[in-house]
């Protein structure tokens, strides 16, 4: 039997995108293997999870932050030996660091004819970045794409760029799928959900999922809500901290001297049921390779105001689904988030946001990701 591999740098991301890759996978008869770091991992064992539904789990020690370090190095001896103990067929890696360590150790098995494809889920280099980020990080990856036989990419602009590499089989597709289904069945008693968040019924909710990080740029609305100055908004942060553990600390000290009201929910595994308490969805991060969070947010009819960038870009439409400014613009957010403040103008982009969140759903990225598969492997064949 043929076998893959799947790898990327975290447990946690292999079990929260990736599992319906492997299944697809599996569905084309091939024996499935999963590769990542599980040690920060504390919701579940990696080996057991994987095992459940009958993929082999592999520990490499990647590091998420340093690409160029010990652990680096450790992660590619690892690599190779597993490359060398099961002779994969296939390989799909996922992530940054893993990306460019696994497609360096595979170039000569490439040649004996393991094909290897590369999931970017937002470059570090988009467009407005320094010339030196993009010497570098374009730099890698133009290194990198001579070593690939597919690379994926899940925004509009990250394929314009990607095209421009040595690899010549680049593809779009609609992100890892989101089930807008938990989204538009939800049903709650709005006014008791939204009391039980601490939220008042003349409260206007802001509402912001995803990591406290520096990246995600929660700071922006709290800036623009201290330019409205108005005590009836509410900025409500679902996420845990990432990035580091002084993320949290900051923001909460920033809010209280710029005298804006805000939620810290932490992690969250109610967020249909907080979408449908929200009035406004806001995603201002600095970078962004789709951002998940906001089409949960369309597909439960709440307008979305986001940054101009990379992925964000796909799905918040101007004045139709939402509006867009640029990150670090909070007048821009304070702007839009009292355009917003206006029941009946988010009740006209009710249906848009739905219809938008559509073209995300799991069904389009799975055979989208399917026909992918197909095609890549199919030219194997013919090699073969």
């Amino acid at each position: 039997m043929k076998r893959a591999l799947i790898v990327a740098a975290t447990g946690g991301f292999l079990n929260g995108f990736l599992i319906p890759d492997m299944k697809l996978l599996q569905e084309m008869g091939y024996e499935v293997h999963c590769a990542a770091n599980g040690n920060s991992v504390s919701t579940f064992v990696p080996e057991e999870r994987f095992a459940s539904i009958g993929v082999t789990f592999h520990q490499i020690d990647f590091s998420s932050t340093s690409p160029v370090s010990k652990e680096s190095l450790t992660a590619y001896k690892q690599y190779k030996e597993l490359m060398n103990r099961y002779h994969f067929d296939f390989v799909h890696v996922h992530t940054p660091i893993p990306g460019a360590i696994v497609r360096i150790a595979t170039r000569r098995k490439r040649k004996e004819g393991c094909v290897v494809v590369y999931t970017t889920h937002g470059l570090t280099f988009p467009k407005g970045s320094s010339l030196k980020t993009k010497i570098v990080y374009g730099g890698k990856e133009w290194f990198c794409s001579w070593m690939t036989d597919g690379i994926i990419t899940i925004n509009k602009e990250d394929y314009t760029q990607m095209k421009k590499m040595a690899c010549k089989n680049v593809y779009h597709i609609n992100g890892v799928g989101v089930d807008t289904s938990r989204y538009h069945e939800c049903q709650i008693d709005r006014d008791r959900y939204r009391e039980s968040l601490g939220l008042s019924e003349s409260d206007i909710a802001i509402l912001e999922v995803g990591e406290l990080s520096t990246r995600k740029n929660h700071k922006v609305i709290i800036e623009a809500l201290s330019k409205i100055n108005d005590k009836h908004y509410v900025f409500l942060i679902c996420g845990k901290a990432m990035s580091n553990s002084g993320t949290y600390d900051f923001l909460k000290k920033y809010a209280e001297e710029k005298n804006v009201r805000v939620i810290f929910l932490g992690f969250r595994k109610d967020i249909p049921e907080i979408n449908r308490c929200a009035d406004i969805a806001v995603l201002p991060s600095l970078r962004e390779g789709l951002g998940l969070a906001g089409i949960e947010a369309l597909a439960s009819g709440v307008p979305v105001i986001g940054s101009d960038v990379q992925g964000i870009k796909d799905y918040v439409i101007d004045g139709k689904t939402g509006y867009l400014c640029s990150p670090r613009d909070a007048d821009a957010f304070a702007d839009k988030i009292q355009l917003l403040s206006d029941k009946e103008a988010r009740f006209l982009m009710r249906k848009a946001c739905v219809e938008k969140a559509e073209e995300f759903r799991l069904d389009i990225s799975h055979q989208q990701m399917k026909n992918i598969y197909k095609n890549l492997l199919r030219e194997q064949e013919k090699v073969k």
